[in-house]
């Protein structure tokens, strides 16, 4: 094939063709059309190129790599590139000779032909439907199913036995199995496949059975140790015990010893009795603090049996991958030889004309590929070639956008767990059997990590190495984590994968602390996929949760699921989360101790790492950010004011549900949910606004609090739908993020919020659950200019409505009469008249018009109204705070008019309260039907508690019960107020006063924390 005549052979055009590929200047991207340079080119792939960022899926736009790339499995003239999802599914058409892995298939079709026209015996057969390339294309409907849930249509074919070519091949195989084909057939790929999958499963067994022993002698060194430390503390608590009895029975002779003999009987019967109660009170000591250094020594043990068995098991890591690339490399040399071999047999049946083309090498190359991945476990590295940790080139989301690609994998997964395994070679074939790409290796060991349930299951005293459980031996003795059982799964999958060491904000973690050498410790993985390093931690991923017996199930495969109790109790939940994680989120929660592992840009030191915002997986989730970059410590201005803003995607903005709570940070207060009378979470608003939530906090005194923010997504059940008795359903909030908040000093007293439902301002949550669309107000706050405002919403079907007006130290009965609502159409008004100006809370609630009687009002949306100034002050149905606190002491129990309205103590006659036993307490009167009943609780000085009563009248409203409520020890005045309906003066009296002391440890004074003590004249239990 030499050059004539200045013409270039084939051979030579097809050099020239690749090296001018390389050298040739001014490729244009496939994908864009636009100028590629050097140093931004991939490809060239089917003599196209591609900008690094068009290197993407063609169907699904995900960023691809050059060892994830895939290209048409069926129609080689398309020059497109695939994800694994998409390759070669888009299309039906175009199957032809070199479809990969097809390519087998059609060269036993061919021999099948020939075959059939002779007589000839062979013994082994060629291929069958799980032979490469085939056993993909009979499983494509699955795929196509894939595509369905994700694009809404089927975009592969539907292919089975009998599609184009595949046939053929079924038929050759029938042919071998009747002794009918040609004994000198040349190329037998498949079954080179076949043979070479199980030299590598059989060379995993060998090693493995190794491993394994050098194993056990580690677990009876670990068995004899835990024996040798059981018998030093043993012998070490003997030898105390005879001491410290020896210096008992000497100090009891030294003391008693010269007594005794004038002592009488009983005397010294009860000096025995004494001696006899102190050995018992020794002995009980001793074993308290036996049982102490038991479990001191046995987490010692438990941490260092844990470092020797990580390192051992890093050793058969490495172990296993060597072997895995070794086997790896031999089975490339032996394809390349089989592909040669078999082209050469080609060329030679054509003629002598016959040459290699391009169309071939491209074919030979896919096939090869095809063939290295269907070998199973395989590393692409030697160890000696693995990169070192750099922050990944693309994000998860690039990676994959919608877990539902993984369903039908984890479904498999699930099923494998359900199963006993007596190797880890077995469990990871099993596993990994037909994923193609590191990513599903990965996915298939964290989801049987995640799914298992390893800290319950149920070991016996003894258990065999070799038997079912005897793999999962490490979990029974606490050596072995679940970050070393990733890392062991990986190696035998042929993924290589580091355990990392560093900090976490765990259970117990608080913003703004500070790190300790020997706390918040913690390890998890990096994992090498697609030749970039992946942080996964799996015992953060894995969640189990119990739930009841549920009848109801959709479709067919939660039926069969659900057919045993098992299943129908144990529901498997993981954390998406903790798969995969980006950096730049994964440093939120873990700082590698190794800089490098943190795959940042630029790494952090610890410092910075507690400066950061405390966050949690559900913040990820829907895709949550700050707004202005906050650190894990606020601290509050002069006013004791501080804000936190989080925005939220557009996708989740009518879906996700926020919730908070404030507390006090420092000890003597952290169980306190009161400032004077006033929830803490007062301090704080909440609302929408537009696609973000804003906290705005207004302390109400200087000190340290916690601000934790809790989110989730909700679904229709928790909405309020066309079924009228369908009421809506609980959920759960789960942390999304904390806050330490620091105020160093307030000039201002803060007030709180009018005390209405708890949760957010605004009309955000009525859009969310009811689907009422605010007309006029569409923020929380309202500033009227006139007396009277209107509230309009467009309602989506018939509801009920009630609306209350809240004001802080007004009865909310004495403000009903100023709020109204009304429907006319689809629109929902609600009017209010603001009788003095102030601060104002409104309320709204509501529910389905046809709904039982039984079903109580939901609330809807609440709205903050700052009334600045009416025009005209309306008399109120009051009595201030101020004037109870005013009262002098001779007006304890009856007053004057508690006889005259016909009022009667049933429960408590005697105006002086003291309680130990209890923090709550029912008060009983009898009432005339006609009398308005009101009420004050104040915590000496001056703290208003009146929002820790409750009040219930009986049927006939002639018995009425006030239900106290003490959050804290002190001394409390408890007044009732009284009025008949018939009154014109709209005034309230005072009729009756409590005098209640609540000390739960029986203390006769009240110390505080919080308010000083008053002079003994003055308060509330002083004397006149």
């Amino acid at each position: 094939m030499a050059t004539t005549g200045g013409i270039l052979s084939p051979a030579e055009q097809r050099g020239y063709t690749k090296l001018s590929s390389i050298f040739q200047m001014g490729h244009k991207c496939h994908r864009c059309d636009e100028r590629v340079y050097h140093t931004e080119k991939v490809g060239p792939i089917k003599e196209a190129v591609f900008h690094k960022s068009c290197f993407k899926c063609f169907i699904c736009g995900q960023h691809l790599t050059i060892r994830n790339f895939l290209t048409n499995q069926v129609d080689l003239t398309d020059t497109e590139v695939y994800c694994s999802t998409h390759a070669g599914k888009n299309t039906g058409r175009g199957l032809d000779g070199g479809a990969m892995g097809i390519a087998g298939a059609l060269r036993s079709q061919n021999m099948y032909r020939r075959a059939t026209n002779s007589d000839i015996n062979h013994s082994a057969p060629l291929i069958d439907s799980r032979a490469l390339g085939i056993k993909r294309a009979l499983t494509a409907p699955s795929i196509g199913v894939y595509n369905e849930q994700i694009h809404g249509t089927k975009r592969g074919p539907h292919i089975d036995s009998s599609a184009m070519y595949i046939q053929g091949a079924l038929n050759a195989q029938d042919l071998r199995s009747t002794d009918r084909v040609d004994n000198n057939m040349a190329f037998q790929f498949p079954a080179v496949i076949t043979k070479k999958r199980q030299e590598i499963i059989e060379a995993q067994k060998d090693l493995e059975e190794k491993l394994r022993e050098e194993e056990d002698e580690l677990y009876k060194e670990f068995k004899n140790e835990r024996e040798e430390e059981k018998k030093k503390l043993s012998k070490e608590l003997e030898v105390e015990w005879e001491v410290k009895l020896k210096e008992l029975t000497e100090k009891f002779d030294r003391d008693y010893g010269k007594k005794m003999k004038k002592m009488k009987d009983n005397e010294k019967k009860a000096m025995t009795i004494h001696l006899n109660a102190e050995k018992g009170q020794l002995e009980k000591n001793l074993n308290e603090q036996k049982k102490k250094k038991q479990q001191y020594m046995t987490l010692k043990v438990i941490e260092k049996e844990q470092a020797l068995t990580t390192d051992l098991l890093k050793k058969h890591s490495e172990q296993m991958l060597s072997l895995l690339a070794e086997k790896q490399r031999e089975a490339q040399v032996e394809i390349q030889q089989e592909l040669m071999r078999a082209r050469e047999q080609e060329i030679k049946e054509n003629g002598e004309t016959a040459e290699v083309t391009e169309h071939m090498i491209i074919q030979d190359n896919l096939i090869l590929q095809e063939a290295l991945e269907s070998l199973g476990p395989a590393t692409a590295f030697a160890p000696t070639e693995i990169p070192g940790p750099a922050p990944p080139a693309f994000r998860k989301a690039d990676l994959y956008q919608d877990v539902n690609v993984f369903n039908d994998l984890d479904d498999h997964v699930f099923g494998i767990a359900e199963a006993d395994h007596n190797s880890w070679t077995d469990l990871i074939h099993q596993l990994t059997y037909n994923c193609l790409t590191d990513l599903e290796k990965a996915r298939a060991i964290f989801r049987w990590i995640t799914v298992k349930d390893l800290n319950m299951i149920e070991f016996e005293e003894t258990v065999d190495s070799d038997t079912p459980l005897g793999i999962l031996r490490g979990i029974k003795y606490g050596t072995e984590t679940y970050h070393v059982l990733f890392m062991r799964m990986c190696s035998y999958a042929g993924l290589h994968c580091v355990e990392i060491k560093g900090k976490s904000k765990s259970v117990g973690y608080e913003p703004g602390m500070k790190f300790k050498e020997d706390l918040f410790n913690n390890t998890w993985n990096a994992v090498l996929i697609d030749g970039e390093w992946r942080l996964i931690q799996c015992n953060w991923g894995a969640r189990h949760l119990v739930l009841n017996k549920d009848n109801t199930h959709t479709d067919k495969k939660n039926s069969l699921e659900h057919k045993s109790k098992k299943k129908d109790k144990i529901r498997y939940q993981y954390d998406e989360h903790y798969f995969l994680t980006d950096p730049d989120e994964f440093i939120l929660e873990f700082m590698a101790a190794e800089p490098q592992w943190q795959l940042l840009e630029r790494p952090i030191t610890i410092e910075e790492f507690q400066q950061l915002p405390f966050v949690r997986s559900v913040f990820f989730h829907y895709g949550m950010k700050f707004m202005d970059s906050p650190r894990a410590v606020l601290r509050t201005n002069s006013k004791g004011g501080t804000e936190v803003k989080i925005r939220v995607p557009p996708e989740h903005i009518k879906d996700v549900v926020f919730h908070y709570q404030l507390r006090f940070a420092d000890k003597e207060r952290r169980q306190d949910t009161d400032y004077k009378g006033a929830k803490v979470e007062r301090f704080v608003f909440q609302t929408m606004l537009d696609d973000h939530v804003v906290y705005s906090i207004h302390v109400p005194t200087s000190g340290e609090y916690f601000l934790e923010i809790f989110a989730n997504k909700i679904d229709d059940s928790h909405r309020v739908g066309e079924d009228p008795n369908s009421p809506m359903m609980p959920f759960r909030l789960k942390c999304a993020c904390k806050f330490r908040v620091i105020c160093d000093s307030l000039q201002n007293k803060m007030h709180p919020l009018p005390c209405c439902a708890a949760g957010e301002w605004g009309p955000a949550k009525s859009i969310r659950h009811f689907d009422l669309i605010p007309v006029t107000h569409r923020v929380g706050v309202i500033s009227p200019q006139t007396d009277r405002i209107e509230i309009k919403f467009k309602i989506p079907r018939p509801l009920h409505f009630l609306a209350k007006l809240r004001k802080n130290g007004i009865d909310d009965h004495a403000l009903d009469r100023f709020v109204d609502t009304s429907v006319s159409g689809n629109e929902l008004t609600v009017s209010v008249l603001f009788p003095e100006s102030g601060q104002y809370g409104l309320d709204l609630y509501a529910r389905p018009e046809r709904a039982a009687d039984s079903q109580t009002l939901a609330h809807a949306a609440k709205y903050l109204i700052n009334m600045e100034k009416v025009s005209q002050t309306i008399e109120l149905d009051v009595t201030k705070v101020d004037a109870a606190t005013l009262m002098s002491k001779d007006k304890w129990g009856a007053l004057p008019m508690f006889e005259k309205l016909g009022m009667r103590a049933l429960s408590h006659r005697d105006a002086k309260i003291r309680t130990t036993d209890s923090n709550q307490l029912t008060i009983e009167m009898g009432i005339s039907e006609r009398l308005q009943i009101s009420y004050h609780l104040i915590r000496e000085p001056d703290e208003d508690h009146r929002e820790h009563v409750t009040v219930a009248r009986n049927e006939e409203g002639r018995k009425v019960k006030f239900f106290v409520n003490m959050l804290r020890p002190g001394n409390y005045l408890f007044a009732i107020y009284a009025k008949q309906d018939t009154d014109p003066s709209r005034k309230m009296v005072n009729v009756f006063n409590y005098m209640i002391k609540y000390s739960p440890d029986g203390s006769s004074h009240i110390n505080s924390n919080e308010t000083p003590k008053r002079d003994k004249k003055s308060g509330l239990f002083g004397k006149k």
